[in-house]
This record gives C-alpha cells, sequence and structure tokens, in this order.
C-alpha cells in the first residue's frame, strides 16, 4: 500500500468517525430538547387543567352559595308560620289532645261532634286557620301547607281534602322534630313538576327557648322546576361548553334532577361516584348519563343530600393541550435546529481560514433562523392578537394567522387586500381616520370598534417604510379581543349588585313588615318611567336605584324598625341618616350610572323640608323625584308595625295634597299608571294585613 492509498484510507476513517460523531450529538441534542419540551408542556398541562379546575370550583361555590341563600330564604318563609302566635297556640292546644282526637281534628265536621270539649273548641277555630294558611301558601305560591304532628298526622291543612303523609315527608318531620330545625325531602315528581317539601317545627306558645321541645311541625311543599333550572343554567358563558347536573341522595341512590323530564332519574347502580368527605374532586373520568370522557367534579350543597356535579367534554380540553404541545414542540425543532447549526458553524471555523466564508454563511443563516425564532416566540406569547401592517390608503401588506381568522380570510390572501374590501364603510372610515392620524402625529394611538359583534381594542403604532423609493407610510395594527374582559367586568358589577341586593333581602326577611317593598317600588317606578317617556339611561338607573332603595335600613337597629310608639328625637335623627348609610355603601361600586346620587336623594322635597342636603325643586335629579313619590306610594299602601296599610286611592289623596313635598307631574303619573292592569297588579299586599 502506498502513502497515497494511506492518507486515502485515513481520510475515509476520519470522515467515518466524524459523522458517526456528529449523528450522535444531533441525537443527544434533539433528546435533550425532547426532554425540556416534555416538561415545559406537563407544566402547561398542569395550568390548564388547573385553570379549568379553579373556573369550575368558582363557578360550583357561586351556584352553591345561590341555593344556600334560596334554602335560607325558605327557613325564612316557614318561620313566618312557626313563629306566629296563632299557630303554636293551635298546635299546642291540638299537642294536648289525645291520640283519637288529634285525628280529627283536621275535619271541622267530625270534631265538633267529639265528646271532648278541646277538641271541639278547636274544630270552631279550624276553618278561620285554614283560610290563614291558604293564603299564606297562595301568596308564596305554595303546592300545599300544612301543620302536622311527630306521627305525621294532619293537625290543619290549607287545602280540605289534604294528601297522606309519604314515607319521605314522614322521615323529615321526624328529622325536623329532633334537631329542632328545617329539614328538607328529596325532590320529587308531581303534576305540578318537581317540587320540594321541607318542614319547620312549632314550639309550645308559652316558651321562648330556641332548645324547648317541639309540639308539632309546618309541613310546606314547594315547585321547584323552574329554581332550578336557574341554578343550574346560572351564568354558564364563564364555564363554556361545561355542562352542570344536580344529584339527590335517595336512600341509599343518586338520583339526578332532570329538569326536561322534570323527574328524578336514578343513576346506573354500577356507577360509583368517588365522592370524598362529600364532594367529587376534580379528575377525568365518565360522563353520568353516557360512556364519554369528561373532566368533572362535584361540590355539596348545605342542608340538602345534594350534589352539584358539573362537567367538560374531555375532547374540549385535549384539543387545547395538542395545541400547546404543537407549539412547544414546534418551538423546540426550531431551537434545537438552530443551536446545531451554530455548533457546525463553530466546527467550519475551527478547520481553516478557506472555510471562513462558509462559517459566515452559517452564522448569517443561524441569525435569520434565531430572528425568525423570536418574532415566532412574539407571535405565540400573543396568539390571540390580530396583527396587520398597513399603509395610508388601507393596503394590507402583512398579517398574522389570528388576523385572518377575525375577517374569515386565508392569511396568504389577504395581502395587498384593502380596508374598504374586509369591512363595512363605518369600520373602514375609522381604521383609515387612525392610520392617517398616527402618520399624521407621528404617536401612538389606540381606540375600541366593534366587528361583527365582537368587540376590539386597536391600537396603531406609525411607520416609514425608507426602503421604498416613495417612502411608505403606514401603521402597524393590533387588534385585541376584549369583548370577554367587557363582560367580565359587567359581570362583576352585576355581582357587586346581587350582593347588596341579597343584603337587602336580608333586612326586609329581617323585618317582614318591608317584604316586598323594593320589588314593588322597581316594578312602579319602572312603568312611571315608561309613562314619562324617559330615555334607557334613566330607567336603568331607576331600577337599581328603586331594587337598592332600603340598603341604607341595615345599619338601622331592627328594634328600631318595629317600634309602634311615637320616636324620640335621637331616634328620628337615627332614621335620618339612612340615605347616607346607602350613599356609603353604594358610592364606591361602578355603576356607570347616577345610582348613588338617587339613593341619595331620595328623601329629598320640593320645598326644601327633606333631607340630607335640603335641595328643593328641579335640585333633586329626576330620578330621585321619582323614587320619593314611588316609596312614600308603597309605604302608605303597606302595613307597618304601627298602623295598617292604607288603601290606594286614599293614598294617592294624601301625595296630591303634598305638592310642596312631591313633584305633581309624577304624583299625576302614579295615578295613571295605577288605572292599568300592570300598576294594579304591582301593588301587592303584604301578608301581615291578614296572618
Amino acid at each position: 500500500m502506498d502513502i497515497s492509498s494511506k492518507e486515502s484510507w485515513y481520510t475515509a476513517i476520519h470522515k467515518k468517525y466524524i459523522v458517526i460523531i456528529s449523528i450522535c450529538i444531533i441525537l443527544c441534542i434533539l433528546a435533550v430538547a425532547y426532554v425540556i419540551c416534555k416538561q415545559k408542556y406537563e407544566i402547561e398541562k398542569k395550568d390548564i387543567l388547573t385553570q379549568q379546575k379553579e373556573a369550575l370550583e368558582l363557578w360550583t361555590v357561586g351556584t352553591v352559595k345561590a341555593i344556600s341563600l334560596w334554602t335560607d330564604e325558605l327557613d325564612a318563609l316557614a318561620k313566618r308560620v312557626s313563629t306566629s302566635e296563632l299557630f303554636r297556640i293551635f298546635a299546642t292546644d291540638a299537642y294536648n289532645l289525645d291520640e283519637k282526637n288529634k285525628a280529627i281534628v283536621n275535619d271541622p265536621d267530625v270534631a265538633a261532634l267529639s265528646p271532648s270539649e278541646d277538641a271541639s273548641m278547636l274544630a270552631e277555630q279550624v276553618p278561620l286557620m285554614r283560610n290563614i294558611l291558604l293564603d299564606f301558601m297562595n301568596y308564596n305560591g305554595m303546592l300545599d301547607a300544612r301543620i302536622v304532628n311527630a306521627h305525621g298526622q294532619t293537625l290543619l291543612s290549607s287545602l280540605s281534602r289534604p294528601t297522606p303523609v309519604t314515607k319521605e315527608q314522614r322521615a323529615a318531620i321526624a328529622a325536623a322534630l329532633s334537631s329542632n330545625s328545617i329539614a328538607f325531602t328529596p325532590v320529587r315528581e308531581s303534576p305540578a313538576g318537581l317540587v320540594l317539601d321541607f318542614v319547620q317545627p312549632l314550639r309550645p306558645v308559652l316558651s321562648h327557648s330556641e332548645e324547648s321541645r317541639p309540639v308539632a311541625a309546618i309541613l310546606l311543599t314547594t315547585p321547584v322546576t323552574g329554581q332550578i333550572a336557574q341554578f343550574l343554567a346560572r351564568d354558564m358563558r364563564q364555564i363554556g361548553s361545561a355542562k352542570a347536573r344536580l344529584l339527590q341522595k335517595h336512600d341509599a341512590d343518586w338520583e339526578e334532577i332532570q329538569v326536561q323530564s322534570a323527574s328524578p332519574i336514578l343513576l346506573s347502580k354500577e356507577m360509583a361516584l368517588p365522592v370524598m368527605h362529600g364532594a367529587m374532586p376534580f379528575a377525568l373520568r365518565p360522563a353520568l348519563q353516557n360512556e364519554s370522557k369528561v373532566y368533572s367534579l362535584g361540590t355539596p350543597v348545605p342542608g340538602l343530600e345534594w350534589l352539584l356535579v358539573i362537567e367538560v367534554p374531555a375532547q374540549h380540553i385535549n384539543a387545547r393541550l395538542d395545541s400547546e404541545a404543537r407549539m412547544i414542540f414546534g418551538i423546540g425543532a426550531l431551537v434545537s435546529i438552530g443551536f446545531i447549526l451554530l455548533l457546525a458553524l463553530l466546527w467550519w471555523v475551527g478547520i481553516g481560514r478557506q472555510q471562513r466564508n462558509i462559517a459566515q454563511r452559517f452564522k448569517n443563516l443561524y441569525q435569520v433562523i434565531n430572528n425568525q425564532k423570536r418574532l415566532l416566540d412574539g407571535i405565540n406569547v400573543s396568539l390571540e392578537v390580530g396583527l396587520i401592517m398597513a399603509d395610508e390608503k388601507g393596503e394590507i401588506q402583512v398579517s398574522n394567522r389570528f388576523f385572518a381568522q377575525m375577517v374569515h380570510q386565508e392569511n396568504a390572501d389577504l395581502k395587498g387586500a384593502t380596508f374598504a374590501s374586509l369591512f363595512d364603510g363605518r369600520v373602514s372610515g375609522i381604521l383609515l381616520d387612525g392610520i392617517r392620524k398616527v402618520v399624521g402625529s407621528g404617536e401612538t394611538t389606540s381606540f375600541e370598534i366593534e366587528i361583527q359583534d365582537t368587540l376590539f381594542r386597536v391600537t396603531l403604532f406609525p411607520f416609514i417604510d425608507t426602503d421604498e423609493a416613495e417612502n411608505t407610510k403606514g401603521a402597524v395594527a393590533i387588534f385585541q379581543d376584549i369583548t370577554e374582559f367587557r363582560r367580565n367586568s359587567e359581570r362583576r358589577r352585576r355581582q357587586q349588585i346581587n350582593t347588596i341586593a341579597a343584603l337587602v333581602r336580608a333586612i326586609e326577611g329581617v323585618d317582614p313588615y318591608l317584604a316586598g317593598h323594593s320589588h314593588m317600588m322597581e316594578t312602579l317606578s319602572g312603568l312611571v318611567a315608561r309613562q314619562l317617556q324617559l330615555d334607557e339611561h334613566d330607567k336603568n338607573t331607576l331600577k337599581i336605584a328603586a331594587s337598592l332603595s332600603q340598603i341604607g335600613k341595615i345599619f338601622v337597629p331592627r328594634e328600631l324598625l318595629a317600634k309602634t310608639g311615637e320616636l324620640s328625637q335621637e331616634e328620628q335623627q337615627e332614621l335620618m341618616r339612612v340615605p347616607e348609610y346607602a350613599y356609603t355603601i353604594l358610592r364606591d361600586i361602578d355603576f356607570d350610572l347616577p345610582v348613588p346620587q338617587a339613593v341619595y336623594e331620595m328623601y329629598e322635597r320640593m320645598d326644601g323640608t327633606g333631607y340630607p342636603q335640603r335641595l328643593k325643586g328641579k335640585d333633586i335629579s329626576l330620578p330621585a323625584r321619582i323614587l320619593a313619590v314611588v316609596n312614600a306610594f308603597c309605604a302608605m299602601v303597606s302595613p307597618r308595625s304601627y298602623r295598617n296599610s292604607m288603601p290606594v286611592d286614599k293614598a294617592i289623596r294624601a301625595l296630591h295634597s303634598n305638592p310642596g313635598s312631591f313633584d305633581p307631574e309624577i304624583v299625576q303619573s302614579l295615578e295613571a299608571v295605577l288605572r292599568t292592569p300592570e300598576g294594579a297588579q304591582a301593588v301587592v299586599r303584604n301578608p301581615l294585613d291578614t296572618v
């Protein structure tokens, strides 16, 4: 073998090892990149699942709170009967009867023939008591109301022929009497749809202790189809494609309360719910009604054997995970290629001067790839932002994927397109004016614009292309979808209003003389606003202000609101601070309407004798003048602790007789409204007029 042959052989071996080493290095780089991308993907996957879990938990917790508020209202409603001295006396007298007379006391014709004098006396009370109970039942939309003893015997029923007490009702009666608190039965099917029974104990009339042994219980039946439908449909937009289900424990089995079929549906015996400590943790599992996979969690409802379950189809979350994986591994592949090219560049630099030009080309190529990688990173960070570059004539030079989706076009077809060909005249004109403005001023500007029912914030940055012969001028426009942000802002505002309204309902629930006052004010104020042909701004102000008009009374002692005698000067001063209390609560809420001002000025009078600012005439805002008239009217036609309710015509005459206090035009509008069927129906009598 000659020297040239040996050199060729060594060169071949050298190249072979170089190729093997290069392949090994490339494989190592790809393996490291895969491991890093895999870890990054696992972190992103955990974040996505955590965000989904938090969104579902937020919805279920809010819905459970809404259900708890509803059950508290049912409890307060039942206590209006259970704390009534009239019914407690009746229940106490019936409790002292023997078992034979207890069974017939609800039938006055039979009980009147009883040799027992006590039974005969109770029989005489039954018609009156039944009418009162019937009025209570009808006013509150109940289906049944009765007083029962511990054995499930009906002592007094609002219905002349009550149905027999069921096994579930007997169990609820026993639970209420033993715990001395409200008890609920499972939701059941009825001709009126889904109904719920609840039981409140009745204590002896001479006992005021909360721990005294009950002598009977009030059993109420209320329809719940619409209420459950509202709970399951509450703010579903915030959880996207999720499906809410309501389960209840009936004996040892779980049932789904279905609104559409208006019946509880027993779950499959083969389906074991993974309930831990009353709740169902967030996890991937089969759906409740089919074999599809879902991400779901369940939250128990306090006081009820209910479990609120929310399900999200697995394919919706998996689609997000797949998109994230493609982006992460795509960027990882791009970075790996760039790193490999950098190593190749270093290798070529090391082999001699004759390869410098080639190495420089690789370096330039690496820089281009790295720049493209940074650009891709920036675009991927803002995947949901539309980006275009357009000249002064509205001709698009560059666009990104999201903008193409916005205008329902292919990105490749957008180069050279004009605003006029993509948008209507209004949107096109706004964008052209904005570009010309930033080109002329050289400063960035932004504005909001609605495109196809979607609200965007558009930010414009000026540019000048100096590489072109004519120095083309234009702007870079960024389109950011802020529709959901605005919806969330509005949702937070409504949640604040609902929270305060719940406080108002709470004070109305504590003071029965205020029951329905805010609702009556809201209805009549809306009718008066329509009669006066007010604009939507004032109508919306009146609607919210009327519903929150009694919020200031939360800070007034309850005994002062219910006092029947004459108020002292100090007590009158305390009541006159109600508008200040209301303004303190409402002023920090962003209503975007003059609601705090309207509530604050509600007690002002036209002649300046009102409070707290002593305003006169037109200095009082129009919504406040309307609230003043409607509030005074609602107070007069409703009973109070110190007087009975006033007839409607007498209340109107009282308003007319005080032109110095109330705006005569508004009083006339209210009188006209009350002549309409809607106005007459809005004046609902408080049940305390009869009970």
